[in-house]
């Protein structure tokens, strides 16, 4: 959201509001924001903004909130990531309380289409992931200075991360974590790489804690993954197809858990092909080392369809 908040014109612009745990990294980006502690679980924010004018949230949780307070208040919904789907009201497609939006915006045709099934008469326009435009022009999916970020005297960087644990939903909302943690020490030992680590900002306090417990940074920033990693590793979250972008491998990783009959879109299966699929901890290793073998990646056409329709 911050992007658009940045092209709105300064008369415009309200409050921006964030929850307290991410201000620092809010401010970081230029933002002059409202820090607000969630009041109770799942970082649900107690907050009424002044005025009666758009308020924008990308949020479920938020937009239930803010019409509570206010049932008339133009709200307009920003699918986060690249409008990832699950059976539930909070994601594209579903109903609840996101029939009193006022306007939709979708990262691509494919979450504006599962919208206008839902509600075929709502105003919503593709506005694509705004905060990829410094990266999308021009794509550098063939630029040699994005695949040589290695650090630490050539040896190349490696970046692991993991989705937030939403299994309540759908399986596929979950994460992979637990079927791979154990393997995390063995990686980050490793004298042919450097291992780094990032993860869904809604878990990446918990995944901090284990990651410093095996001696692996984390990460915090993804465009500074996106910067040194040569290498993306990810179970099923937006940024995987947003590292794409900078045209060095990815590589995906399945758990037991993640169905195979069961086709929810984009990630779950029809863009699972932009980089070699890893079911098993110990498939792993010999994956990473194939992919930093690669002269290029046998992937790249792959990855760069998926960019240009998500």
């Amino acid at each position: 959201m911050a992007a658009v908040w940045f092209a709105l014109d300064d008369s415009l612009r309200g409050s921006f509001y964030v929850p307290a745990l991410i201000q620092d990294y809010a401010t970081r980006k230029g933002l002059e924001v409202v820090a607000l502690k969630p009041p109770g679980i799942n970082n649900k924010l107690d907050v009424a903004p002044g005025g009666d004018g758009p308020l924008v949230t990308c949020g479920y949780n938020d937009l239930q909130i803010a019409l509570r307070k206010k049932p008339r208040r133009p709200m307009f919904f920003m699918q986060h990531g690249i409008g990832m789907a699950f059976p539930n009201n909070a994601y594209a497609g579903g109903a609840g309380m996101q029939r009193d939006v006022s306007l939709f915006l979708d990262p691509n045709e494919h979450t504006r289409a599962l919208i206008a099934k839902t509600f075929p008469h709502k105003p919503g326009a593709v506005i694509g992931t705004p905060k990829m435009d410094p990266w999308a022009t021009p794509l550098p999916s063939a630029s040699p200075q994005m695949r040589e970020s290695t650090e630490f005297g050539g040896r190349k960087t490696v970046c692991i991360s993991f989705h937030w644990d939403g299994s309540r939903i759908a399986p596929e909302a979950g994460n992979a974590f637990t079927h791979y943690k154990d393997i995390l020490p063995e990686l980050a030992k490793n004298q042919n790489f450097t291992l780094i680590a990032h993860g869904h900002p809604r878990n990446l306090g918990a995944l901090a804690h284990f990651y410093e417990q095996c001696g692996i940074e984390t990460v915090w920033d993804f465009d500074e993954v996106m910067q040194r990693a040569d290498l993306y590793v990810n179970d099923c979250s937006s940024t995987l197809y947003e590292f794409c972008v900078t045209g060095k491998p990815v590589i995906i990783l399945n758990a037991p858990q993640f169905r195979r009959g069961v086709h929810l879109g984009l990630r779950f299966w029809e863009y699972a092909d932009v980089g070699p699929q890893v079911n098993e901890p110990g498939e792993l290793l010999s994956a990473i080392s194939d992919q930093l073998a690669q002269g290029g990646s046998p992937y790249a056409e792959a990855q760069e369809k998926a960019v240009a329709d998500l």
